[in-house]
């Protein structure tokens, strides 16, 4: 996974965005001011709504293309997924128990297709694209996404919260670090207001207005029980009680 390109260089372009949304007519080169005025402040996220990210894909399987086409803007997708294209191989899904069966079963289903065309020559390949498995691998491809659509769906709903498929995660986390190699401190920061700690958050806030425990019941149930409660750190002691988030499908299976 390679990031071509990225319309937003140097931050210039959502610097000139956020001044005009603020109407900061005087101060319009200000790189930072989306970054500590806007997402720090939790408001709209107008500037880079905007401005996109082009990704080139190698040896991504359909499962993973159909996950993230989702949030693409579409205008570089691959028409249906293949079309005419004949897959580059398959994918074994890391959670297979026993790879091999799995690699045995697609490679002879992808050898029935091809036999089928050079024996029945009369059938399109479009129709015979309807027989691959879904664990073929993708010919390259690219998409172009909208950095708010990767930072609040993209990478939150794949990476940033619990529970996605493994190969989706390995490819829409290589997204993110090719993204932050661009821009650290952009990409850093966003991570820091929707990052993995977020559900945490939530899931703390929530439980506390919900049960309304004690700090002796937190702290009992974190075991520290004989601790000097003056010194125990109070966010490690929320987010391993109240904050704990369950298993996911993908935990109960390992």
């Amino acid at each position: 996974m390679i990031a071509l390109r990225s319309t937003d260089k140097g931050r210039k372009s959502s610097a000139f965005a956020s001044a005009l949304y603020l109407g900061k007519y005087n101060d319009m080169d200000n790189t930072d001011r989306f970054l500590n005025g806007m997402v720090k402040a939790g408001h709209s996220y107008e500037p880079i709504r905007g401005e996109t990210v082009t990704f080139l894909f190698l040896g991504v399987s359909k499962t993973v293309y159909d996950h993230l086409i989702t949030y693409t803007i579409r205008n570089r997708r691959i028409a249906g997924g293949f079309r005419v294209n004949k897959p580059w191989g398959f994918v074994v899904p890391n959670e297979a128990k026993d790879p091999w069966l799995y690699h045995r079963m697609m490679e002879d289903q992808l050898a029935r297709c091809e036999q089928l065309r050079k024996e029945h020559p009369e059938e399109s390949l479009q129709a015979i694209r309807s027989l691959y498995p879904i664990g073929v691998m993708m010919p390259p491809f690219m998409l172009d996404f909208s950095e708010e659509a990767l930072v609040k769906n993209v990478f939150r709903q794949r990476i940033w919260e619990r529970g996605a498929q493994e190969e989706t995660c390995d490819v829409v986390n290589s997204m993110f670090e090719a993204v932050r190699t661009l821009d650290p401190e952009k990409w850093n920061s966003l991570q820091e207001y929707h990052g993995p700690h977020i559900d945490g958050h939530n899931r703390a806030m929530r439980k506390l207005r919900e049960q309304r425990p004690t700090l002796r019941q937190l702290v009992a149930k974190n075991n520290n029980a004989q601790a000097d409660v003056m010194d125990l750190d109070v966010y490690e002691l929320l987010m391993d009680t109240v904050g704990k988030l369950p298993k996911t499908m993908w935990d109960k299976a390992g």
